[in-house]
């Protein structure tokens, strides 16, 4: 299912010189991710949370994981989790590396299928950031926002 609406995602409607043609149309991309990501997320590099929750205003629940960091970026999950009868289920259940120095944010993972694999095509790699940049977008439409605690300088570690 997730590699359904990630392909139709990709193809819905854009524009001809929006189609993954080149490496750079792809940076581009990035670069447009990141910026939504600071706006989900605006202090996620400087941000000492691990886990948060942030509620639509359709109480709709939108997880963040951090699940890595070092100096220049941060790895988060980003998922909803719904819960059933037959279990919970996470989806979408992004990976994303975020370069806060570059000032780019991929999609690194989507359910649990890499994004980069070595042998990974511009094409599959376009299509899962397509879906994380329509991702964003949507859930900041829809109200959400991460604030993540902030370490005090003054404090010692």
């Amino acid at each position: 299912m997730l590699a359904r609406m990630i392909a139709h995602a990709a193809a819905e409607r854009l524009p001809d010189e929006a189609r993954p043609h080149s490496f750079a149309a792809l940076m581009e991309l990035y670069e447009i991710n990141y910026i939504y990501m600071r706006r989900l997320v605006p202090d996620l590099a400087q941000g000492s949370g691990t886990r948060e929750v942030s509620v639509s205003r359709d109480g709709v629940a939108l997880r963040l994981e951090v699940l890595e960091r070092s100096p220049y970026t941060t790895t988060v999950l980003l998922t909803h989790r719904f819960e059933s009868a037959s279990g919970a289920e996470s989806v979408p259940d992004l990976t994303v590396r975020v370069y806060h120095d570059a000032r780019v944010a991929e999609a690194m993972a989507a359910g649990g299928r890499t994004a980069r694999e070595p042998a990974g095509s511009l094409r599959e790699r376009w299509m899962s950031n397509r879906f994380l940049n329509r991702w964003l977008r949507f859930s900041l439409g829809e109200g959400h926002a991460f604030r993540l605690a902030v370490a005090d300088p003054s404090e010692p570690s």
